[in-house]
């Protein structure tokens, strides 16, 4: 089920025009196969803040055994991944390198967890759940690897939903028992981080 599209487009606010553009086609690829799932849950573009700590997440996907964050990343033309984790992109001149979105990812991830786990009166609730991240770029056939392989984390956007099915079928496959996000956490969770969305303005930014 999908809980929360992204937010209205403010017109006023250039770099929310450039983000959304880079962000279209992630809800579509997760509305088409999640939007009726009793499985999967979503929530794209949220941002929440707590002590002055701001977290946003581009797509944060929710099944029985955790969380899924997924980073977005609209990166054209030939990248190459070097094995200290630094992406530089090839077609630049000169080659600019850029901060590692698989890295981003997991600090966002952390983040959100950190707020969660303040926010919500469970405590230790969320030491219990996994918590995965993906990167999703517009073509992997595109990116030279670092020489130990292709990131897990990474794939195209078109593949994320059967990456995330994937891990969901691993997770039931390992696991002991249903899992601990049952369908009525996952919607009380949402309704929770909706409320304490922010959304994406002029004033935002």
């Amino acid at each position: 089920m999908v809980f929360k599209e992204l937010d209205p487009l403010d017109w006023q606010d250039q770099s929310v025009v450039v983000r959304r553009t880079a962000d279209d086609q992630m809800p579509y690829y997760l509305r088409r196969y999640f939007g009726n799932s009793a499985e999967v849950d979503v929530l794209n573009q949220l941002r929440v803040s707590t002590g002055g700590v701001r977290t946003q997440v581009d797509h944060l996907l929710m099944h029985s055994y955790g969380l899924v964050v997924v980073d977005s990343r609209s990166v054209s033309g030939r990248l190459q991944v070097m094995d200290d984790g630094r992406w530089i992109c090839l077609h630049r001149e000169p080659p600019r390198t850029i901060p590692s979105p698989v890295t981003h990812a997991y600090a966002q991830a952390l983040s959100l967890k950190a707020f969660l786990a303040k926010k919500v009166r469970q405590k230790g609730f969320f030491d219990q759940v996994e918590l995965d991240v993906v990167v999703a770029v517009p073509d992997t056939e595109a990116i030279e690897w670092p020489s130990k392989g292709a990131l897990v984390e990474v794939c195209n956007a078109d593949e994320v939903p059967a990456h995330v099915i994937q891990q969901l079928a691993e997770y039931r496959r390992l696991g002991t028992g249903p899992g601990l996000l049952v369908p009525e956490q996952r919607r009380r969770l949402a309704n929770f981080l909706l409320l304490k969305h922010i959304p994406v303005t002029a004033h935002t930014h």
